[in-house]
């Protein structure tokens, strides 16, 4: 995996966290439908606490229109109009 992109640093609860911000192709793939090839920018550190992971909004998810349904544990999801 190609890890260039841009050094930064993060404010987390842990303390600041330095790591590269890189661009990856994502699919989300579909149970039902057409699955979805899009960018998304992350957040790489070894110095990452153990642990869960997240998406986040920016640089990703806000890049394509989605819903949730709690109760059924679906995600639904389809390109950006």
């Amino acid at each position: 995996m190609d890890m260039d992109g841009l050094q930064t640093q993060l404010s987390t609860r842990f303390g600041l966290i330095r790591g590269t911000l890189v661009s990856l192709k994502v699919t989300f793939v579909a149970g039902e439908g057409r699955s979805l090839d899009t960018f998304g920018t992350f957040f790489i550190s070894p110095d990452w606490p153990p642990g869960r992971t997240f998406l986040g909004y920016s640089g990703l998810l806000d890049s394509i229109r989605f819903a949730l349904d709690p109760q059924k544990n679906h995600f639904y999801f389809g390109p950006n109009a």
